[in-house]
């Protein structure tokens, strides 16, 4: 756990109105105290209930989501390489065919005005083979591949491009993995920006271990996903070490380093607390208030699982939300 003095944290709060991101207006400093920030996408995760929701189970979600100001759902792999299986009609020959998850997503997404971005490959204990640039080279052609088939299967139907690898400082601490990453990030940023429509990419880098100093974090993250145009990065405050004024501190440092880049950096709020189950509201709104002038954007991991009334079977924690947003 990172202890910051007082006095620290009141010179960051200061910086921190200072600081200007792209694409983002900052608010003046009378703004920033009374900043009541929201969470404008949504994090949606392949899983067993979600591979059986019906068309009207996903437009009721999508519905809650665009409810409470969410139009955008960020899906977090669409070929489960682990598993072997693609969650999409894919291409005879390629990942044999699961549960479709994307043509019911986009279709609910479209009938609602929202946007969808669709994650590639993913690998979970991918972290393991950071430095083998072979092993990194077969997850570059999965994703160009799957990017590829997505594209002609969806034609205008894509927001942008999620890429499910996630570093983090454990990993940008390690000298021997900082080459192979940067290079299979850039290499496959590249692919995607100069084919199918040239859409944005994204990753969800984090802090989680704090091996780090956040300027060390920062720094790193620019580095290895330089070439991305959204860097997402998990917030940490539902992990049980981590609180407001520590969240401050992490953006303030990715706010510095990325300004003037044509890189974005969103804020991904955790909605979930240690061990598990939903954060409780207050300590959610105070997590967004962290980032207050900080970021371009912010989404949360994730509504389904942790705001949604349908899933959970209570609307305690969207109520909440939404009682919220009518105070901005």
């Amino acid at each position: 756990m990172l202890f910051v003095r007082r006095a620290w944290l009141a010179v960051l709060s200061a910086l921190s109105l200072l600081v200007v991101i792209p694409g983002a207006t900052p608010p003046a400093a009378a703004a920033v105290t009374s900043c009541r920030p929201a969470m404008s996408s949504t994090f949606l995760q392949p899983s067993l209930p979600v591979f059986g929701w019906s068309a009207a189970r996903y437009g009721q979600e999508l519905s809650a989501m665009k409810g409470v100001g969410i139009t955008s759902v960020i899906d977090q792999w669409t070929v489960d390489m682990d598993a072997n299986l693609a969650h999409y009609p894919a291409a005879a020959g390629w990942y044999p065919p699961g549960a479709d998850m994307v043509s019911p997503l986009l279709q609910a997404a479209a009938e609602r005005k929202m946007s969808v971005w669709l994650g590639l490959g993913n690998v979970y204990d991918w972290q393991a083979h950071a430095t083998d640039q072979a092993w990194l080279q077969n997850q570059l052609n999965v994703n160009m591949r799957t990017a590829d088939q997505l594209y002609a299967t969806y034609p205008g139907q894509i927001k942008g491009w999620y890429i499910s690898n996630e570093v983090d400082d454990a990993l940008l601490s390690n000298q021997a993995a900082i080459g192979p990453m940067t290079w299979f990030f850039t290499e496959l940023a590249t692919y995607l920006h100069t084919r199918n429509g040239n859409l944005p990419v994204m990753a969800s880098p984090t802090y989680s271990g704090l091996r780090q100093s956040p300027a060390q974090f920062a720094a790193g993250v620019k580095a290895v996903l330089g070439a991305l145009d959204v860097v997402n990065v998990q917030d940490g405050g539902g992990s049980g070490y981590i609180g407001p004024s520590d969240i401050t501190n992490w953006f303030t440092a990715l706010a510095t380093a990325f300004r003037g880049t044509r890189t974005a950096v969103w804020s991904n709020a955790d909605m979930f607390d240690s061990p598990s189950g939903p954060m409780a509201p207050a300590k959610l709104q105070a997590n967004l208030k962290a980032t207050c002038g900080l970021v371009a954007s912010r989404s949360g991991f994730s509504f389904t699982t942790q705001m949604s009334p349908a899933s959970l079977g209570t609307s305690t924690y969207y109520d909440a939300y939404r009682a919220y947003l009518r105070t901005r």
